[in-house]
């Protein structure tokens, strides 16, 4: 039987010594069904359900010929189209290298005749024809949703994830911060922006040591000259915001709801902050209260607990770290130096990032201060927004949608398999990575017309197999 793409066996029953009567009457019905199988094994039985959805959705939205209308005017003999197809279905059906679709592509059933054989080479040469005409394909599904009605409105959701690689030599791949917790491991900078429904209309890959903030001109710029959009509310998440990307989003007049750290004016809102309970409540666990400026200061009581918590059950364990070695100094045996044991808690504090708790100079004491600011601060969040006729819970409403986003990273790197990267090329760095975009479109678009997740879709119908007849008349 088969859990998704994995196959598994299990003992249903015993029947006893093939000399007993039980045996006896079930061993020529196993040898008849020997005899069928054997009868059918020169009729290969190929994937059919997920293949012909996905081909389905892909013939739908105008891709083959998007993709092959933007490449007819160059010297261009590789078919484009279908390895790209091929290359999509294989990220959410059997998400593995290049090498390992050109092994496996064969057992999947699509009314085209697919060739005997793929060089695995092909594949990288059409990434490349893939990231020459990126914008024109984009553009030509932009449209498609619009003329589909797929899109529901101008609200446009934008925000970055990082993917690492195997390897040590990428152009574009540098160590950063790692949203993946693999500081060890160079990246690349993925920006993606959505609808309010969770479609993917234009991704952007950074170098990986890009800043969040400094990523968000190039995205306005592209989406304002290459896509017509209008009437925008661009929706960001915290480091984004900054005077340069306020300016670049006015300028092209769209509006925008940017979130960003509670520090900002802490001092101006700190009176605020200490009087939660008067704020007003939008939902079961989150209130908001309107600062002066005009943002709105957001509270999760429930965020706030954990993160009380898990500060203080750090704290404590430095606490008792601090304690045991500074014991060394005087110890009995082996002492330590005050300067050695002082550096090692020094380092102990950097590598939990728990420095600005503790007061180096006096001895490693507790800064009662910045630890009451700081569970001020839990749970609390700034929203930022331009639209002056939007009220307190519309941009608050407006921003929670920003979750489609987290979503869409789960799908494209946890069940699409963006990661880990074992491309070198830049080029065909770029190319996987809108591989994986246009998967995630289809895997979108299948959730959507059936109800069901991509993984319940998978687990469901991998099992679904057409046998071909080899002759027409059987």
């Amino acid at each position: 039987y088969r859990v998704g793409a994995t196959v598994k066996h299990r003992t249903v029953a015993r029947l006893g010594r093939v000399d007993k009567p039980l045996a006896s009457l079930v061993l020529p019905l196993i040898e008849r069904e020997q005899v069928k199988q054997a009868s059918l094994a020169k009729y290969p039985a190929k994937l059919y359900a997920l293949p012909m959805a996905i081909h389905g959705l892909w013939k739908d939205m105008g891709l083959s010929a998007a993709i092959t209308g933007a490449l007819q005017n160059g010297q261009v003999t590789t078919n484009v189209s279908l390895l790209a197809e091929l290359m999509t279905m294989g990220r959410i059906l059997h998400p593995d290298s290049k090498l390992s679709l050109t092994r496996w592509y064969s057992s999947m059933y699509l009314p085209e005749s697919l060739p005997k054989e793929i060089d695995v080479h092909a594949f990288y040469r059409s990434l490349d024809y893939l990231m020459e005409q990126k914008e024109t394909i984009e553009k030509h599904l932009l449209q498609k949703m619009k003329e589909k009605q797929l899109i529901t409105g101008t609200l446009l959701f934008y925000d970055l994830t990082s993917s690492y690689f195997e390897g040590e030599d990428c152009p574009i791949a540098t160590y950063g911060y790692s949203r993946d917790h693999r500081g060890d491991r160079i990246q690349i900078t993925l920006g993606l922006v959505l609808d309010s429904s969770g479609l993917p209309l234009y991704h952007e890959v950074f170098e990986g040591n890009m800043l969040d903030k400094k990523t968000v001109t190039t995205i306005i710029e592209k989406l304002s000259t290459n896509f017509s959009f209008s009437n925008i509310l661009f929706v960001a998440d915290k480091g984004m915001l900054s005077d340069d990307n306020i300016a670049t989003i006015t300028k092209h007049g769209y509006d925008y709801i940017i979130s960003q750290s509670p520090r900002t004016d802490y001092e101006q809102n700190k009176a605020a902050l200490t009087q939660k309970a008067t704020w007003t409540k939008y939902g079961p666990a989150l209130f908001f209260n309107k600062a002066k400026n005009g943002d709105i200061l957001c509270y999760n009581p429930q965020t706030a607990k954990k993160a009380t918590g898990t500060r203080e059950k750090k704290l404590n364990t430095l606490i008792e770290y601090i304690r045991t070695e500074q014991a060394k100094e005087t110890q009995p045996k082996r002492k330590q130096t005050k300067a050695a044991i002082h550096d090692r808690i020094i380092r102990k504090l950097q590598k939990t990032h728990a420095t600005k708790y503790f007061d180096a100079k006096t001895n490693f004491t507790k800064k009662q201060d910045v630890i009451d600011k700081e569970k001020l601060l839990d749970g609390v969040w700034i929203l930022t927004s331009s639209k002056q006729t939007l009220t307190p819970e519309e941009i608050i409403k407006n921003y929670k949608q920003e979750a489609s986003i987290e979503s869409a990273f789960k799908i494209i790197k946890d069940v699409i398999h963006l990661r880990p990267i074992y491309h070198y090329n830049t080029e065909h760095v770029k190319g996987h990575v809108f591989i994986c975009v246009l998967a995630y479109l289809i895997a979108k678009l299948l959730e959507q017309k059936t109800g069901e997740t991509i993984k319940a879709l998978r687990e469901k119908y991998m099992t679904a197999v057409i046998v071909e007849s080899k002759k027409a008349s059987e």
